[in-house]
C-alpha cells in the first residue's frame, strides 16, 4: 500500500494512493522514501527541531527575563526557548487575578516593550513563549468578557470558586487574598469556528510583537490544543508552519492529540516518591514525585507513556511546604531529563532557584552543564528517533525490564537513580551485550549486575554494535549544524542506524521533504567496517557535502583505518577510545571505513 501525507493549517490528511517521492541531492535522480503503513503512526506531527534542545520557563518580568537568559548564557548552558508563565498577564500582584485573566492585553507595566524583549531572544536563537488558558474571568476583564459573551462565543458560564488566579496568593491553590470567592467565568467555545477565528484574532498582537509558542494551562482538550497549536503555526514568525505548544497530559480521547505537540507531566512534586515522602505538600499537588514521574514516560500501563513528545519540570514543580532544597534530587532529575524527548527547566515561583542549576550549588552547576552539553551533542541521534516515532510508530523511550530501566532509542539503555542516597543500582540487562557509556565496562545481557552510580553519574549503557551519531556542541539547536558529524561505533555486532534530517522548521517533511542516510556496521576477519550509504531524499536548504569522523569504543589495538581504500590518520584519545581523522565527501557518495584492529582481553 502506498501513501502520501498532506498538511494544512486545519488538518493533516492521509491519502492512501501515492507513495512519498523526494529528490536526491543529485537532482537528476529521483529516490523513493516509502512508509510502511502497517507500522507508521501517521497522526504524529513533529515539534520544531529547536524543541529537542533545552527549554526554560519562569515567572519573570521583562528585566528579569533578560537577566535570567543572560545568566544561562553566562554559565555556558544551552538554551533554545524561554517562556514566561502565568504572571505574564499580571506580574506585580503575582498572578493573583481575576483581573487580567485574560484580557488580551496582558501586563504592559512589567513588560513595557515586549517587542524588544522577544527581539532580544531572537537575536540569540532563543524562541519566546507565554502562558495562556481557555477562559475569561468577568471581574477585572469586563470588556473582553462582554465582547465574547455578546458574540455567543462562550460554551458555558458559571461561578468559579477555585482561587487559582481568582484572588489567589500564590501558586498554591485555594489560598485567597480576601473574602471574595466567586467570579463569573466564561469557557470559550473552541468547537465554534467563529469563536476560534476571533480568539486567534485577539491573540495575534502578541505574535506580531515576536512571540513564538504557547504554554496552555487548565485544559488539554483537543479542540483547545488544536486552536493554540494553529495560532503558533499561523502567527509565529519563526515557526515556518511547524508550530509548538506545551499542554498537560490528558486529552488522549482520540489519536488526534498527537498532531499538537507537546505535553508535560503536570505539576510534579519535588520529592523522591509518594510512598515515603520527605516533606509535606498542599493537597492539590498531584501525587506524582520523581519516581512516579519517570513511570509516566515508561510504564506502558499508563496512557501518558504513549505521548510521543513529552517533557517534565526538571527538579519538580512544587517544592513542598519547606524552604529547604534537595540538591541530590535535583541532580538525579537533571540526569534523567537528559534522556527524554523534550527537556524543560521550570518550577513554581516559590522555589528561589527557579530550578536553575547555578542557583543550587557549584556541583549542580557543573553537572547540569555536562549533561546539557551532552544532550545538544546527541541531537542527530535524538532527532532521528523523533522521526521514527512517525515512520515506525515506536516511542523514543521504551521500558526494558521495568519502567525504571528504559531504552532511549535502540542503542542506549538508561537506568536513572530514583532512590535517595543511592550510589549504585541493580540492573537486569536486556539480551545482547552492553557497554558502560562512561568507562566502557562490558555487561552480558540476560543477567543482573549492580553498577556504580555516584552522584555525578547516571547508569547509561550502549548496545554492542551500536552506531551513535553526534555533533559538535552549540549553545542552541539552530546554532548547531550536522555538517560535521562524529560517528561513535561499538564494534562486535552487526547493526544499522538511519540518520534522518529535514529543515527543522517547516511541515515539508510531511510531504516527503526529508533525507535518510543509512549507516551499517559489520564485522570483518580482522576488524570492522562502517558503510555510509548515499543519502536518499531532499529538503530545502540542505548542503551537498558532509565531514565525518569515526570514534571507535572498546578495548582494541587499532592498526589501520581506511576510508574508501585510502589510509586515514587516527589517534588514541583514551584507553578505550580511538578517533579517526576527518574526511569530507559528497552526501551522494558511498563511504566505507574499514578498521583493522586486534581485540584485547
Amino acid at each position: 500500500m502506498k501513501i502520501k501525507l498532506i498538511t494544512s493549517i486545519q488538518s493533516i490528511i492521509l491519502i492512501l494512493s501515492v507513495i512519498l517521492c523526494v529528490s536526491c541531492v543529485e537532482k537528476t535522480n529521483r529516490n523513493i522514501v516509502s512508509i510502511d503503513i502497517a507500522v507508521a503512526d501517521t497522526n504524529v506531527v513533529l515539534p520544531p527541531a529547536w524543541a529537542f534542545g533545552m527549554l526554560y520557563g519562569g515567572y519573570t518580568n521583562q528585566a528579569q527575563t533578560i537577566e535570567r537568559v543572560d545568566e544561562i548564557i553566562k554559565h555556558d548552558y544551552p538554551i533554545d526557548a524561554y517562556w514566561i508563565d502565568s504572571w505574564f498577564w499580571s506580574f506585580d500582584n503575582k498572578g493573583a487575578g481575576p483581573a487580567k485573566y485574560i484580557d488580551f492585553v496582558a501586563d504592559t507595566v512589567a513588560y513595557p516593550d515586549r517587542e524588544k524583549m522577544w527581539s532580544y531572544l531572537e537575536e540569540r536563537n532563543i524562541k519566546g513563549g507565554f502562558w495562556t488558558w481557555d477562559c475569561i474571568f468577568e471581574t477585572g476583564n469586563e470588556e473582553a468578557f462582554k465582547d465574547f459573551d455578546e458574540k455567543g462565543f462562550f460554551k458555558n458560564k458559571y461561578i468559579e470558586t477555585n482561587s487559582w488566579h481568582n484572588y489567589s496568593t500564590t501558586t498554591a491553590m485555594f489560598e485567597t487574598t480576601g473574602s471574595k470567592k466567586g467570579t463569573l467565568c466564561g469557557n470559550i467555545d473552541f468547537k465554534n469556528p467563529e469563536a476560534v477565528a476571533y480568539f486567534k484574532q485577539q491573540m495575534k498582537p502578541f505574535f506580531d510583537e515576536g512571540a513564538d509558542f504557547l504554554k496552555l494551562d487548565r485544559t488539554s482538550a483537543i479542540s483547545v490544543c488544536k486552536t493554540m497549536f494553529e495560532i503558533t503555526q499561523e502567527l509565529g514568525k519563526e515557526t515556518k508552519g511547524r508550530g509548538f505548544i506545551l499542554s498537560h497530559t490528558g486529552g488522549q480521547e482520540t489519536e488526534e492529540y498527537k498532531r499538537y505537540p507537546g505535553k508535560w507531566t503536570d505539576d510534579t512534586r519535588s520529592d523522591w516518591n509518594i510512598e515515603t515522602p520527605t516533606k509535606d505538600f498542599n493537597s492539590w499537588v498531584p501525587r506524582v514525585a520523581f519516581k512516579e514521574n519517570i513511570a509516566m514516560f515508561t510504564d506502558t500501563a499508563k496512557r501518558s507513556s504513549e505521548i510521543p513528545f513529552m517533557t517534565n519540570d526538571v527538579g519538580g514543580f512544587d517544592m513542598g511546604k519547606t524552604d529547604q532544597l534537595d540538591e541530590e534530587l535535583y541532580i538525579r532529575w537533571v540526569q534523567f531529563s537528559t534522556f527524554i524527548p523534550i527537556v524543560g527547566v521550570f518550577s513554581q515561583p516559590e522555589n528561589p532557584t527557579g530550578n536553575m542549576a547555578y542557583k543550587y550549588s557549584p556541583q549542580s552547576d557543573s553537572l547540569f552543564r555536562r549533561y546539557a552539553h551532552l544532550r545538544m551533542q546527541l541531537f542527530p541521534y535524538i532527532y532521528s528517533y523523533a522521526h521514527q516515532v512517525r515512520l515506525k510508530g515506536e516511542q523514543m523511550m521504551r521500558a526494558a525490564h521495568t519502567p525504571f530501566e528504559y531504552h532511549f532509542g535502540n542503542e542506549l539503555l538508561v537506568a536513572p537513580v530514583y532512590e535517595q542516597f543511592a550510589t549504585s543500582r541493580e540492573i537486569l540487562f536486556p539480551d545482547g551485550e552492553w557497554i558502560d557509556f562512561w568507562d566502557n565496562v562490558r555487561y552480558p545481557g540476560g543477567e543482573k549486575a549492580t553498577v556504580s552510580a555516584p552522584i555525578e553519574k547516571i547508569p547509561l549503557f550502549v548496545r554492542k554494535g551500536a552506531i551513535i551519531p553526534m555533533r559538535k556542541y552549540a549553545s542552541s539547536i539552530e546554532r548547531g549544524t550536522n555538517d560535521t558529524l562524529d560517528i561513535h561505533i561499538y564494534p562486535g555486532k552487526e547493526s544499522t542506524f538511519t540518520l534522518i534530517e529535514d529543515d527543522g522548521v517547516s511541515n515539508d517533511y510531511l510531504s516527503g521533504k526529508f533525507t535518510m542516510t543509512t549507516l551499517h556496521l559489520s564485522k570483518t576477519n580482522n576488524g570492522a567496517e562502517l558503510t555510509i550509504s548515499p543519502l536518499e531524499g531532499y529538503y530545502e536548504g540542505m548542503r551537498p557535502k558532509r565531514t565525518w569522523r569515526i570514534l571507535i569504543h572498546g578495548n582494541y589495538g587499532i592498526k589501520e583505518i581506511e576510508a574508501n581504500s585510502n589510509s586515514l590518520s587516527f589517534t588514541k584519545e583514551s584507553n578505550n577510545h580511538y578517533a579517526s581523522g576527518y574526511i569530507t565527501e559528497k552526501k551522494s557518495k558511498k563511504l566505507s571505513f574499514i578498521i583493522h584492529y586486534a581485540e584485547k582481553n
